[in-house]
């Protein structure tokens, strides 16, 4: 993703009951839930260093999919959440406090049903290295790169990679890596594409149905993307997404309103079975122009028919 450019209805109690047994220090975690759908957020510093808060915010959300937004590989295996490092040499060194954390998500009562760890970024290398890895090493379970997305895991409780490589798309180290994370646990491996259709069908192609989501960027780099097109070219429904708002004043990226006007849109001409929203941690600078609550319902809202 870019900076430049990321079940039935839950009852009013259910909510309530989150706000009681928590107490985030948010307005944002008293808003009720929006009706089922599939729907998913990214964040980044905000789901590791704002606390308890920030999960019950989630939880009450509406939104059913986290994603961990970044986890970088570097040259020797570490990997970092964004800045923080969190697994060496096969252990997690992370904040202490951040797995349990995250275990309380997919507790009742939440709308959360799924986690993901999102690997790369704009200008990074984090493919390249796991490339490298793999050339040196291979994929065994006593290699690094193997022990410490095992590690990442435990800690994360993820169950899902969401591939969000945007400058490496080599697709045979792609492939074989998906396969090792699915071989140690993480049941699906996902794609998070804005352009280079063909490295996309290579690794769908080469997965099979290991790959269950597609999250399609629509916005900045991606704002020309049609959903349509791309569930022709890569065989299955895609999960398009949008920029909350952002930016000097707010000023830029969609609202609430204008996210679910592009979605039922989406869902009338290429049947999208759910979407996606970058980014949380606009979202908490700009909550006046609409919250996590605000968007999740626009998503499932659009899309739920």
């Amino acid at each position: 993703m870019r900076w430049t450019w990321v079940r039935t209805a839950m009852a009013l109690v259910v909510a309530a009951a989150i706000v009681q047994t928590s107490q985030p220090d948010t307005a944002e975690a008293r808003v009720s839930p929006a009706a089922a759908g599939r729907s998913a957020i990214y964040g980044g510093g905000p789901f590791y260093q704002d606390g308890q808060g920030v999960m019950d915010v989630l939880r009450s959300s509406g939104f059913t999919t986290v994603i961990l937004w970044s986890v970088h590989v570097h040259d020797n295996g570490d990997l970092y959440y964004n800045d923080h490092l969190v697994v060496k040499d096969g252990q997690y060194v992370g904040d202490a406090g951040w797995p349990a954390r995250l275990r309380t998500l997919k507790q009742a009562p939440t709308s959360v049903d799924r986690i993901e760890v999102s690997v790369g970024a704009w200008g990074t290398p984090d493919w390249e290295a796991i490339d490298n890895l793999i050339t040196r090493d291979g994929t065994g379970s006593g290699t690094v790169l193997y022990r410490n997305f095992l590690a990442l895991k435990n800690a994360t409780g993820a169950d899902a990679i969401n591939n969000d490589d945007e400058a490496h798309y080599d697709v045979d180290s792609t492939v074989t890596f998906a396969r090792m994370a699915n071989a140690m646990g993480y049941r699906n491996f996902t794609l998070a594409p804005y352009t280079a259709v063909s490295y996309w069908q290579g690794v769908k192609n080469g997965l099979g149905g290991l790959v269950d989501r597609v999250y399609l960027q629509a916005y900045a780099g991606g704002s020309g993307n049609d959903p349509a097109a791309w569930t022709r070219s890569l065989g299955m429904p895609v999960d398009p997404g949008l920029w909350s708002k952002n930016g000097s004043g707010c000023a830029s990226g969609d609202s609430p309103a204008q996210v679910e006007s592009k979605m039922r849109a989406w869902k009338s001409s290429a049947g999208i079975p759910g979407g996606f929203m970058w980014l949380y941690d606009d979202m908490k600078k700009c909550s006046a122009q609409g919250t996590a609550a605000d968007y999740a319902r626009a998503i499932n809202t659009a899309t739920t028919s």
